[in-house]
């Protein structure tokens, strides 16, 4: 065991080490993870519940182990309940990557590993981390402290039953959360976390194929034996949980792939702005500028449904693009079921007043007549909300419009149902239903579908 250095004990060293977890796995622990890993382990410094989808060899349970021994170095008195599905899972490979990582450690001596216990050799009731298999209600009970880490491996296997409990311990400031694990199941809190209650969480989707850690060789096996369309492909390589459920209208790694955090910095030739107003009090106002009726820019979010002033943040977006790139044709469609009239008269009559005439004001409906969304569909939809979401699933299937990365709106456009009438038409999930699931308006949805819907008759520059 190599001996604790005298200057790791000193408490402004603690204390820097505290606030930088990448130099103490770097310094310390004695090892450089990949870039994947070093992002999952400041998500997991700096918020409080991290969860981790991804495929199969990505170095989880090394990151996993070194975020316990930076949790123990660093807090006092800490408490880590550790869990996975199985015990092979969770002693055999969690908790003997620990073991490994610990005795390579700088501060290794300072702690004790055992079967049963990781603990702080000064403090052994107090200071410690503990493995707990999810297989009992009360695997996870009991666990409190002013500073407390769940690690919860292999986390799509854990039971909603097992999990509940956590989240009652998860009310201090200092406690945190990290889940990884492989998508397996289509339902459960794991599941949530990366769909209805993202926005809850610090999501990560790490593709097998973008690892350091996943060899070519492990791919071309998976492919082989299952093929590239299959679930075994899709959650052990790519990191995605399996095939979308059928009445999931937009599957939610359509949504990730074209999700970008770092916008593409083009000059636009043409600028559509999409404005869906607030109906209702935790309703949102959306602004939503796509340049080239292929990429998103950041949409502007109003906390409220007051019509002139919306009126008035369309007008300054308009000036702001005019000043920026020229009179390039502009277009605003405007939301005008409901509060949304007022919006559409006043921007149109500013515009008509300037002599805007690079502006055209469009006036949209949801809800309208349906119908195929090209002529060589095989399906038509039974209303333009559906088309015009349409719009947006058929851009993503093929990769043609790039999104601002935000997980409220991953969660809007991934998580509106759909089903087939009787007349054999597709019919989306209305805002009133999406509400009794606990879901909010889908705004930014909205938003972005009347910034980029083109009527049929007009949809040439949209075939695909």
């Amino acid at each position: 065991m190599i001996s604790v250095e005298p200057i790791l004990l000193q408490p402004h060293v603690i204390t820097y080490y505290a606030d930088n977890i990448l130099d103490y796995v770097k310094e310390v622990v004695g090892v450089t993870p990949d870039d994947i890993q070093a992002e999952i382990l400041l998500s997991v410094a700096n918020n409080q519940l991290t969860s981790v989808r991804s495929g199969h060899g990505i170095g989880k349970s090394a990151l996993e182990s070194w975020t316990v021994k930076w949790f123990m170095y660093s807090r006092p008195f800490p408490k880590i309940p550790c869990t996975a599905p199985t015990r092979h899972q969770l002693h055999d490979i969690l908790w003997a990557e620990l073991n490994k990582w610990n005795r390579q450690s700088a501060d290794g001596d300072l702690f004790e590993w055992t079967d049963e216990r990781f603990y702080h050799k000064a403090h052994r009731e107090e200071w410690f981390a503990v493995p707990r298999t999810a297989v009992k209600p009360d695997a996870l009970q009991g666990f409190h402290a002013d500073h407390i880490l769940y690690i919860i491996d292999e986390a799509s296997g854990v039971a909603d039953k097992i999990f509940e409990p956590v989240l009652g311990s998860l009310s201090t400031a200092g406690a945190r959360l990290l889940a990884c694990g492989n998508p397996t199941n289509l339902a459960g809190w794991f599941y949530d976390s990366h769909n209805d209650n993202r926005e809850i969480y610090n999501p990560f989707h790490v593709d097998g194929r973008n690892s350091p850690r996943v060899t070519k060789e492990y791919i071309k096996m998976i492919i082989d034996m299952f093929g590239e369309d299959s679930d075994v492909f899709r959650v052990r390589v790519e990191g995605n949980f399996p095939k979308a459920m059928p009445d999931s209208f937009i599957p939610l790694d359509w949504v990730e792939r074209n999700s970008v955090k770092k916008l593409l910095i083009i000059k636009p030739h043409r600028i559509d702005i999409g404005v869906d107003v607030a109906r209702f009090g935790d309703d949102q106002s959306v602004l939503c500028p796509v340049f080239n009726r292929q990429h998103q820019q950041e949409p502007e979010i109003y906390n409220h449904n007051d019509t002139m002033q919306l009126a008035g943040r369309v007008i300054q977006m308009l000036d702001r693009y005019t000043d920026k790139y020229g009179r390039i044709p502009m277009s605003v469609r405007v939301d005008c079921d409901g509060l949304g009239v007022g919006v559409y008269d006043r921007v149109k009559e500013v515009v008509k007043q300037r002599n805007m005439t690079h502006v055209t004001v469009i006036e949209g409906h949801f809800g309208g007549a349906g119908g195929k969304l090209f002529t060589s569909d095989p399906v038509r939809y039974s209303n333009s909300t559906g088309m015009m979401w349409g719009t947006i699933r058929e851009l993503l299937r093929y990769n043609k419009l790039t999104l601002w990365y935000n997980n409220s709106q991953i969660s809007q456009l991934s998580n509106r149902k759909y089903r087939v009438n009787s007349d054999g038409d597709i019919e989306l999930e209305r805002k009133e239903e999406m509400k009794k699931r606990g879901l909010k308006s889908p705004d930014l949805g909205d938003a972005l579908a009347l910034a980029i819907y083109v009527p049929p008759t007009m949809n040439m520059a949209f075939q695909m």
